[in-house]
């Protein structure tokens, strides 16, 4: 009776149990149809600097290409600091989330290395948008620099002058 008992409970316990566990909720990406419309922004961006901080890293991204919810070229994005994988002149294709009006790379995003990305870069291929044109940093004015330079060699070579002749008239003296 026991027997029996035991084999009945074990066939119920089995019945239950999933065949799959995963310590992540999003352990099984959704697909790139999916992604796209769960994420805010969708870019394939440069990783230019990774800037760790006590719970996060803050990463520099330059956008190379706009899919999604993104117009700029330059970029700050926080990544949590343990599961990040975001290497420093790397270019990725990254899903991200506003979070308090700051861009950031959450836990469960399916961003992943360019090269790796062949599949999703082609579902994405018709839905780029253009990013806003680069910012040309001003430059300082140089058209003051010749005439300044000048005064400094032409007062040089006065002062110059008026030694040498000093120097000679107290020599014939």
């Amino acid at each position: 009776m026991r027997i029996r008992m035991l084999i009945i409970i074990l066939v119920v316990w089995t019945a239950f149990v999933p065949a799959h566990a995963f310590a992540l909720s999003c352990a099984m990406p959704p697909s790139i149809e999916k992604s796209y419309e769960l994420y805010d922004a969708v870019i394939v961006a440069n990783v230019d600097q990774v800037i760790t901080k006590r719970n996060s890293k803050e990463l520099k991204l330059t956008v190379l290409t706009s899919f999604k919810g993104m117009e700029d070229r330059n970029i700050s994005v926080a990544e949590d600091f343990t599961w990040g994988t975001s290497e420093r002149g790397k270019s990725y294709l990254f899903f991200l989330k506003k979070k308090e009006g700051d861009w950031e790379n959450p836990l469960c995003s399916p961003t992943k290395p360019v090269e790796n990305a062949v599949q999703e870069l082609s579902f994405l291929q018709s839905k780029e948008i253009p990013l806003k044109a680069a910012v040309v940093k001003e430059t300082v004015p140089t058209h003051w620099v010749l005439p300044i330079t000048l005064m400094c060699v032409l007062s040089a070579v006065i002062y110059a002058g008026v030694r040498f002749t000093k120097w000679r008239n107290g020599k014939n003296g």
